[in-house]
């Protein structure tokens, strides 16, 4: 059915070729929601990352991670963000203690302060500058020169990619990304063993607070997205109800520190969407609430056919009870089918597979059967 649809797809652009009445001049722009400051373009990105990371989804966007070399810029950043989150700025500290902006770093050095480099920080709101381990991660700040572009892509003027009538791109999203959905549920130890009835307290737990910890993150970005929202609509809703849920998950979490590797690919995904319109980042954040309400349907034909005991095990009912996500994809769903005559197809597509290898990765992160291994030699050691 995928092949079909974006055959489709690619079959009603074919037959489009695009015209234009007469021809606009190029101006010197910033990127798209970039904005220009004096003689430079300037983004804030509310994605975690530590700084070496930061430094180098800045170079991919053309960019570089942000300076202070004027007094002016301080209030730059202020007019920029709206967080007491600290950002990173592109210097660090070398052995001698003195701040540095130059281009010879390595990622060795990444998280270290003794003997070696801590990176720069700022609390936007106090202005406060100070040095954090490079490995940590915080928000950041890139910077460009303005550039001739030519007419803005946003010209409805310019030929945009279109879905075949009677198709939603809802279900297009959700049809490129169901085989990693699948190859989800049968490699999770998790899963497993809440099927086989062996998963043990430790496992479950360690898996919950992973997701937390994720979550807790996430809605730190998501807080700074909403705040810069100025239209009070359906999509800014959806995302207020998104914000309370994330947060009703981490009540009281501390994040640990250094973060997790397995956590740090995951967060640095949303730095391709922040920028976006409001719409894609429903698109984003639909790949885990997707992928809950599929895992529990699938948990549940499953054990269908197993001893009623399992269905009963206390690990299982309280994992069910807590991805009970139908009217969430319900919501998602019809706000995306709403604005998907804006949208680019091929972006949701994309973005909503990469969030979906977010959660893959996040189940990756736990082996429940080392886990048991663990506790039937502890066993034996006591016995």
């Amino acid at each position: 059915m995928l092949r079909l649809y974006l055959s489709l797809l690619i079959w009603s652009l074919s037959e489009v070729s695009p015209v234009y009445s007469e021809v606009v001049a190029p101006t010197s722009l910033c990127q798209p929601s970039w904005l220009l400051f004096g003689e430079r373009c300037y983004a804030f990105f509310p994605v975690w990352s530590s700084w070496s990371t930061a430094r180098t989804l800045c170079s991919q966007t053309g960019g570089t991670l942000m300076l202070l070399n004027t007094p002016e810029e301080k209030k730059i950043i202020n007019q920029l963000t709206n967080t007491s989150t600290p950002v990173w700025l592109g210097g660090y500290k070398n052995d001698s203690q003195l701040w540095s902006n130059d281009d010879n770093w390595t990622d060795q050095a990444d998280g270290k302060t003794n003997g070696c480099r801590a990176c720069m920080q700022m609390t936007p709101k106090t202005g406060e500058l100070l040095s954090a381990p490079c490995g940590e991660l915080m928000f950041y700040i890139c910077t460009s020169s303005p550039r001739f572009n030519s007419p803005d892509l946003k010209n409805p003027r310019m030929l945009q990619p279109e879905i075949v009538p009677g198709v939603l791109l809802f279900d297009l999203m959700w049809d490129s990304s169901s085989v990693e959905a699948e190859g989800i549920f049968h490699s999770s130890s998790l899963l497993r063993g809440l099927m086989s009835g062996n998963v043990t307290e430790r496992c479950y737990t360690t898996f919950i607070q992973q997701e937390e910890l994720y979550l807790h993150r996430v809605a730190s970005t998501l807080e700074v997205l909403i705040n810069g929202l100025h239209e009070d609509n359906d999509i800014r809703s959806l995302l207020l109800d998104i914000l309370r849920q994330y947060r009703r998950r981490n009540q009281g979490l501390q994040p640990s520190s250094p973060p997790p590797q397995w956590l740090q690919w995951p967060l640095q995904s949303f730095h391709r969407v922040v920028l976006e319109e409001p719409v894609y980042w429903l698109v984003a954040l639909s790949a885990r609430a997707c992928l809950q309400n599929f895992l529990v349907k699938r948990l549940h034909q499953e054990l269908g056919t197993q001893p009623p005991s399992l269905r009963q095990n206390h690990f299982y009912q309280q994992w069910m009870t807590e991805n009970m996500n139908f009217v969430w994809v319900k919501r998602y769903s019809e706000l995306i089918k709403a604005y998907q005559d804006q949208m680019d197809p091929y972006k949701a597509i994309n973005i909503f597979r990469e969030h979906m290898m977010n959660q893959k990765s996040l189940h990756k992160a736990l082996n429940c059967e080392d886990e048991r291994d663990e506790e039937v030699h502890s066993s034996t050691y006591v016995l």
